[in-house]
């Protein structure tokens, strides 16, 4: 309720005041407000990476550049950006067949040719009976498809055309950029085409903003909604009040950030409870309740004043 200013007390005759009183504590006198929702606004200034994390309550959300969408927690929420961030490449060319003996470093992992029939374990390739099936050998042994050697972590390869494999990148960004490429083979015709993966970038501003905004609206169990400004993603609590004013935020990006590195959602304020018709007289409005008023709700509407007359 709004309490008289000492210059409003000395204006008025001790009825006045006796009455500001008596209609005080009747409720009557005072400002009403509706509920406000409590929002808070996730810029984005630049590109996503796969493994960056949001979090707004007890959801978290992680963005994922590979096909399989691979997440560090089960209970995390996917961001798809898969197809947003280019996957790094490298063409593997294997014109001659390997001897045995020959090696070829990817990232951490070698593969080590040996005769044909006698690879049985893990970073073990057979040579092949010719060219053809010593390079069926290596597309398997890379993907893992051929029962001893255990998928690479890192890239997988595309089947030999024109004597080329295309060595790519799992997950997208500039991250498979880092995955070395060596070998060390007899044959000079067989060769990497670069020391190193290439080409990968990451997701761009515009789709981290928008794919964020839409897995909150589709995966998200917290009652907020998320709109876009430019490519920012503003949150706002479905029920108004100050209650989801706790709701906790956190982010683990490089190029996103919480207004005010803000830790909580903000802004919520409770509505003024009232029934409806219910009146109250402020200093500079008359407030009416058009219906039954929560803490939650909007229902209050005031009229100015206006001059004396």
């Amino acid at each position: 309720m709004t309490d008289l200013t000492k210059d409003q007390i000395a204006s008025l005759t001790a009825e006045q005041i006796r009455l500001h009183e008596y209609f005080k504590e009747l409720g009557v006198v005072g400002s009403a407000v509706n509920a406000v929702n409590a929002t808070m606004e996730l810029a984005v200034s630049g590109v996503a990476v796969d493994g960056e994390t949001v979090r707004i309550g007890k959801d978290m959300y992680e963005f994922c550049a590979d096909s399989t969408l691979t997440k560090t927690l089960p209970t995390n929420i996917a961001i798809d950006i898969s197809d947003h961030a280019v996957h790094a490449t490298d063409n593997l060319t294997v014109a001659v067949q390997p001897t045995a003996g020959d090696t070829m470093t990817i990232g951490t992992k070698t593969y080590v040719f040996v005769p044909n029939g006698t690879d049985n374990l893990d970073t073990e390739i057979s040579v092949g009976t010719s060219l053809g099936s010593a390079q069926a050998a290596i597309v398997a042994a890379i993907n893992g498809s051929d029962g001893h050697n255990i998928p690479h972590p890192l890239v997988a390869a595309g089947a030999f055309n024109a004597n080329i494999s295309a060595i790519t990148a799992l997950v997208g960004g500039t991250v498979g950029n880092s995955i070395g490429t060596t070998e060390n083979f007899a044959s000079g015709s067989n060769v990497f085409s670069l020391t190193a993966l290439a080409g990968g970038t990451n997701c761009s501003a515009a789709n981290t903003g928008s794919h964020l905004l839409a897995a909150i609206n589709a995966s998200g169990t917290e009652p907020i909604t998320a709109t876009a400004n430019v490519n920012n993603v503003v949150l706002t609590a479905d029920i108004a009040g100050v209650l989801a004013n706790s709701t906790v935020l956190a982010e683990t990006m490089a190029n996103g950030a919480f207004t005010g590195a803000a830790v909580k959602m903000a802004g919520g304020v409770d509505g003024t409870t009232g029934i409806a018709g219910q009146a109250m007289v402020g200093t500079s409005y008359l407030y009416i309740c058009s219906a039954d008023n929560t803490v939650a709700d909007k229902n209050w509407r005031r009229i100015a004043l206006g001059s004396a007359y």
